[in-house]
């Protein structure tokens, strides 16, 4: 079979470079790669001395982002950022959609803060409390119009009896979600 026109291009480039460097050239590096090397030396170059030089005194820098971007994250802050983790991983996004219409179960776009009807006809708030409840015993609050059993088996598999943390971070970030003002 001859040769496509992609590999007598790499052929020819590969004896052109060969030929470069018989002659004691090293081929030329394309602008790009150097101007992104330029680049990462002058933004890195004064990396871990806070923009002073070795032979400069130590003086309060004032830094131009906002305290909070510089800000480390808070407790609850990793907390629900885990949760959106297990959100996913664990498979709670295949029945719950974060945003937009409900699936299997509610949706979390206007569920947090909001009153729900229990199957019981009873009506309860979504707070983290609730969502504590619903993720450890989702029979006691079941919902009215969405069915038990999906939720009795995401539970069931995930074990969450037997990871509190995992709860609390779900709890977390299904509360950060919602509500959302339209």
């Amino acid at each position: 079979m001859p040769p496509t026109s992609r590999q007598r291009r790499f052929a020819c480039h590969r004896a052109f470079a060969s030929r470069r460097r018989a002659r004691g050239r090293a081929p030329t590096v394309p602008l790009a790669a150097v101007v992104v090397a330029a680049l990462a030396v002058l933004c890195l170059g004064g990396c871990g001395s806070g923009g002073r030089s070795t032979g400069q005194a130590r003086t309060a820098t004032v830094s131009t982002a906002p305290a909070y971007a510089a800000a480390p994250y808070t407790p609850q802050q990793l907390r629900a950022e885990r949760g959106g983790h297990l959100f996913v991983v664990d498979g709670c996004s295949a029945c719950h959609a974060i945003a937009g219409q409900a699936r299997i179960g509610p949706s979390f776009a206007h569920f947090a803060g909001d009153q729900v009807t229990l199957a019981d006809g009873r009506k309860a708030l979504v707070n983290e409390r609730f969502l504590h409840e619903a993720l450890l015993n989702p029979r006691a609050v079941a919902l009215a119009g969405y069915p038990l059993q999906p939720m009795l088996a995401g539970v069931a598999r995930l074990q969450f009896r037997e990871h509190p943390a995992d709860v609390a971070a779900l709890a977390t970030f299904i509360e950060q979600i919602g509500p959302e003002n339209e």
